[in-house]
């Protein structure tokens, strides 16, 4: 009987395991030889799955911010269904990859505390610099409360529509479905980076991405490192929770 060997390529320079698309090593950025594959939408399957979920979930945020078919809640709630459906199906297709980091691999409440902790403070930070930016300069203050105010329980439904559904479904969109099939062409470090920028972007707001895109870096290198999506969902939920929470305390409906 034959035994078949795989060969796998490595860094001649600092011996580091690199992909056969890649020309430069992602470690020391050692040439690796210009016989490197070219990765494009036609001949590779996951980068055609990652550019046809992103482009479906970006024309729907896209369609929400310039219509004015989704002026109210009732109506978002259905596309928040709809993106979350459309999530599912895409964790369904890649559900090999996406069941091990479903579990809380590497819990410790050390790290836990500490997640939530840089959570809570940079949303406040983040929460308190936006606000005055928008009065100074445009005089401007956006509240959440107020378009959930005509709602029974109104301060359950915006944290589940503010918090809890990005919190879960988000993660598992960019950390999730694309951070796994964009690990199958580029080096982690990329994928972290890509992901980052994508998340950031599909959120359509150009003060936004000064936050966004450290935001998204600090949770996928948490799923980088300890290979769980929980981290990151527990960062994005307290995040959003807190804001939730300061715009409540102004509005005097906290406590």
């Amino acid at each position: 009987m034959t035994e078949e060997y795989t060969i796998t390529p490595t860094c001649q320079e600092c011996d580091i395991v690199v992909l056969e698309e890649q020309r430069y090593c992602h470690n020391c950025g050692n040439y690796l030889g210009a016989e490197a594959v070219t990765i494009n939408i036609f001949n590779n399957s996951d980068l055609r799955r990652v550019f046809t979920f992103y482009f479906i979930y970006l024309f729907i945020c896209l369609l929400i911010k310039h219509s004015s078919w989704f002026n109210n809640y009732d109506e978002l709630f259905w596309v928040e269904l709809v993106l979350a459906a459309i999530t599912l199906r895409f964790t369904w297709l890649n559900w090999p990859m996406i069941k091990p980091i479903l579990r809380f691999n590497n819990f410790n409440w050390y790290i836990l505390s500490g997640v939530i902790l840089i959570a809570a403070v940079g949303s406040l930070l983040v929460t308190i610099s936006v606000r005055e930016l928008n009065v100074t300069f445009f005089h401007t203050d956006i509240s959440y409360y107020q378009a959930y105010r005509l709602y029974n329980y109104p301060t359950l439904v915006m944290v589940y529509s503010i918090a809890l559904m990005p919190a879960l479904f988000e993660e598992l969109t960019f950390r999730g479905v694309m951070y796994n099939y964009c690990s199958n062409f580029l080096n982690e470090r990329l994928v972290v980076a890509l992901t980052a920028f994508l998340f950031a972007i599909m959120h359509l707001n150009l003060m936004s991405l000064i936050w966004l895109i450290p935001f998204a870096f600090f949770i996928g290198n948490l799923r980088r490192k300890y290979n769980t999506l929980w981290y990151g969902v527990i960062f994005h939920f307290v995040f959003n929770l807190t804001a939730c929470m300061f715009d409540l305390y102004r509005q005097g409906e906290l406590f």
